[in-house]
């Protein structure tokens, strides 16, 4: 955790660092990081200007623990998916469906994620090139298993899939309504493309 940011020690305090991040996650979606101001923040989380100072130095402390938030709990919910399948095959589908199923219930997420660019370059290169890099070593012991083609290049396959799992969630989360039928239906149309490729 960055010195920038101090998580609280009591449930009052939780509630308070608990409202500072949701209004601050409505603002940074809404608004974008530059034009939100921690004065905007404090206002609408309803907190005192101390109150604030005591969790967060700054509003990018407060985007930075966002963005790390974020990054963790994706990271998570698909490994608690995908444990004990014992496929890549299935646990490919498995984290497709539960990345989409993330980003439904938190539609922020893919704005909070993405003004990063903007917020400082840096972050969001490392926040992908973090998460290639642990799906590298994912894809690795699938092609030790024999699951995966020896002679694909493991960054150019981990991008790849996280582009397709990236715009398939946009293309869910588009849609006003979406039943857990339309989901499964989609992540097999992407599972049938992976293994069978497009070309005739």
């Amino acid at each position: 955790m960055s010195e920038a940011i101090r998580l609280p020690k009591t449930k009052v305090g939780y509630k308070s660092f608990h409202r500072i991040i949701e209004v601050s996650k409505k603002l940074f979606a809404e608004n974008g990081f530059l034009a939100t101001s921690t004065n905007q923040i404090i206002s609408e989380a309803k907190v005192a200007i101390g109150t604030f100072y005591i969790y967060f130095d700054d509003k990018r402390a407060v985007y930075d623990y966002l963005l790390n938030d974020y990054s963790k709990r994706i990271r998570k919910e698909i490994q608690i998916a995908i444990k004990d399948l014992p496929t890549r095959f299935e646990r490919e589908r498995q984290g497709l469906k539960t990345f989409i199923k993330f980003s439904l219930e938190d539609r922020l997420s893919y704005r909070i994620i993405w003004e990063s660019m903007f917020v400082e370059r840096q972050l969001f290169v490392d926040y992908y090139s973090n998460f290639a890099a642990v799906y590298m070593k994912q894809l690795q012991k699938a092609v030790e298993q024999g699951e995966i083609k020896p002679d694909l290049n493991l960054e150019t396959l981990a991008y790849t899939l996280m582009g397709i799992s990236n715009f398939v969630g946009l293309q869910v989360i588009f849609k006003q309504h979406v039943t857990e039928q339309e989901i499964d239906d989609i992540v097999d149309q992407v599972m049938r493309i992976l293994k069978d490729g497009i070309f005739l």
